[in-house]
C-alpha cells in the first residue's frame, strides 16, 4: 500500500510539473508585436497604449486626466494581421469602433473608425509601409483618408493616395510660396499642417489640407487625429490643391466654406 501511494505522489507531481513547463513555454511564445501610444496633453491628459500579440490578441488601455473627471479604462479583443494591416475580428475596436487598421509611417492608422485618429508606434516587428521621411518637415501631419470623416457632398468620389516625401517636398514649397504672397495668412512658420491626398475620378492627386495656429491645445494632438475647427479667422485654413495640374482648387479662411 505504502509503494502505491508513493508511485501516485510520484505521478501527480510529475503531471504538475509536465503543466508547469507548459504554462511557461506558452507564456514565453505570447511574444509582443506592436506596441503603439497617443499621448498628449491640452487641458486634459491623455495617455492611450495599444498593445498586440503574437496570440492575435490585444490590450487598449487609455487614461483619461480632467479638471474634474478621471478615467481608466482597458479594452481586450482579437485582431487578424496581414503584413502592414490589422483587422479587429470579431469585434470593432470599442475605443473608436474602427475595423481597420494600418501600418503607416511610424503610425498606426485606424482608416474606418468613427474618428481619423492614429497612434505612434513605439515598437514593432511587423511591417510598417513607409513612404515618408518627415524629418525635415517638422509640423507636418499626413493622414490616410477616412471616409467616416472626410465625406462631404464633393469627396464621394475620393480614394486614398499615399504621398511620397518628394510630393511632400515639392508640396512645402508651393505652400510656402502661397503663404508668402497671400498677405491675408501668417507667416507659414506659425501653422500645424495636416494633411489627406486623395484621388478623384479622373485619376488626379488632390491635397486636402488644413493649417492651424500653433497653440498649446493642438502642439501634440495634431499629430495623432484630425481636427475639426470652426472659424479661427487666419488660425484655421483650409485648401484643396490640384498636385496634377500644380493648381489651387480654393483657398478657405476659417476653415471649411
Amino acid at each position: 500500500m505504502k509503494i502505491l501511494i508513493q508511485i501516485t505522489l510520484m505521478t501527480f507531481l510529475l503531471f504538475f510539473s509536465n503543466c508547469s513547463k507548459l504554462d511557461k513555454k506558452n507564456h514565453k511564445q505570447k511574444e509582443t508585436l506592436l506596441i503603439a501610444t497617443q499621448n498628449f496633453n491640452n487641458i486634459k491628459v491623455v495617455k492611450r497604449t495599444l498593445t498586440i500579440f503574437s496570440d492575435s490578441t490585444y490590450t487598449f488601455i487609455e487614461n483619461l486626466r480632467e479638471p474634474n473627471h478621471n478615467k481608466n479604462e482597458t479594452f481586450e479583443g482579437l485582431v487578424k494581421i496581414n503584413k502592414d494591416s490589422i483587422k479587429f475580428h470579431p469585434f470593432k475596436l470599442d475605443f473608436n469602433n474602427a475595423e481597420t487598421a494600418v501600418l503607416k509611417n511610424g503610425f498606426i492608422e485606424f482608416i474606418d473608425g468613427e474618428n481619423p485618429d492614429r497612434m505612434k508606434i513605439e515598437k514593432t516587428t511587423l511591417p510598417v509601409k513607409n513612404n515618408l521621411n518627415l524629418d525635415k518637415f517638422p509640423n507636418y501631419a499626413v493622414f490616410t483618408l477616412n471616409k467616416n470623416f472626410d465625406n462631404g457632398e464633393w469627396q464621394q468620389d475620393y480614394s486614398n493616395y499615399d504621398l511620397n516625401t518628394r510630393e511632400l517636398s515639392v508640396l512645402d514649397q508651393i505652400f510656402q510660396k502661397e503663404f508668402l504672397k497671400n498677405k491675408k495668412l501668417r507667416n507659414f512658420n506659425e501653422y500645424l499642417k495636416q494633411i489627406v491626398a486623395v484621388k478623384n475620378s479622373r485619376n488626379e492627386i488632390l491635397i486636402q489640407a488644413r493649417f492651424f495656429c500653433k497653440t498649446s491645445f493642438l502642439l501634440e494632438s495634431y499629430q495623432y487625429y484630425e481636427s475639426d475647427m470652426h472659424d479661427g479667422g487666419n488660425c484655421n485654413i483650409y485648401l484643396e490643391f490640384n498636385l496634377t495640374t500644380r493648381k489651387f482648387n480654393f483657398i478657405n479662411l476659417a476653415g471649411m466654406a
